[in-house]
């Protein structure tokens, strides 16, 4: 499998390499092609591990709030949006930190998140 890939467009002078592994912090399923194909470089699960608890803990907010609201009644409709503007700042939350973490890894730099690092090591794989 090949790991580089040069992207090229004459006509506007772009000419650059990109490698898959920038794809960790990819939203959501980013993490995916580290654990299965590059599961023996420690620089690179370093990030993946980072990028699992991330998709794991911005997948199960919003889920927790989406039902949670269901046990508001219909006459808390200030309550109902309040949950809504949560649900998309952390979505907003959730794709910065996944730039953030897409910026670190093209600089490889092993940055470990405030938070999340310390749940990151405890991920086994």
């Amino acid at each position: 499998m090949k790991d580089t890939y040069r992207i090229t467009i004459r006509r506007l002078k772009i000419d650059f390499e990109v490698r898959l592994v920038w794809l960790t912090y990819f939203p959501f399923i980013g993490w995916l092609y580290p654990f299965t194909a590059m599961h023996k470089d420690s620089f690179v699960m370093h990030h993946a591990k980072q990028a699992f608890v991330m998709a794991l803990f911005f997948t199960a907010v919003p889920v927790l709030l989406t039902f949670s609201s269901v046990f508001i009644p219909i006459s808390l409709r200030g309550l109902k949006l309040a949950f809504v503007v949560v649900i998309y700042l952390s979505h907003l939350c959730y794709f910065t930190l996944c730039a953030r973490g897409f910026m670190k890894m093209r600089e490889k730099a092993k940055y470990d998140f405030p938070v999340i690092g310390k749940y990151a090591k405890k991920v086994a794989v």
